[in-house]
């Protein structure tokens, strides 16, 4: 089932899945792709949402098991892993070439369904801020991973 994934990357992608798995039955049906797709901004129209489900959905059953949202993710030949962090950074700090600060961290988890409050934000900050300037920096980033 993992591919070329590494045991890490699937956890990880296992903790991702569940996010999108607001209702917990294995699978990620079109309501919750949408709710998810909208909590991070991305308003799709009902076709939208259905041609994502159709790329992913090995079976024809219109959801999303756990097996073919891992086949997503798989490494393609001469991926370039740097270039797959920039975007993740990009991702959480908001689209920019900023560091991360607490509201990111905030923000980034709400859109993803995990609301957390300000302490916390301020402790994973704490824990990746790498060079201890109070923010997260590509660099500091970049050796979570």
């Amino acid at each position: 089932m993992a591919g070329n994934l590494s045991k890490w990357e699937v956890a990880q992608f296992k903790e991702a899945f569940a996010l999108f798995d607001g209702k917990k039955d294995g699978t990620i049906d079109p309501d919750e792709l949408k709710d998810v797709m909208s909590n991070m901004g991305q308003e799709c129209t009902n076709d939208e949402i259905k041609d994502m489900i159709d790329v992913a959905d090995e079976f024809g059953t219109g959801r999303i098991d756990f097996p073919s949202f891992l086949k997503q993710f798989q490494h393609a030949d001469g991926e370039d892993p740097e270039e797959l962090l920039d975007e993740a950074f990009a991702l959480v700090s908001g689209g920019s070439d900023q560091n991360i600060g607490p509201d990111e961290v905030t923000q980034f988890l709400k859109a993803v369904g995990q609301g957390i409050i300000d302490v916390e934000a301020q402790e994973i900050l704490k824990i990746c801020d790498a060079d201890g300037d109070g923010k997260i920096g590509l660099e500091d980033f970049k050796k979570l991973w």
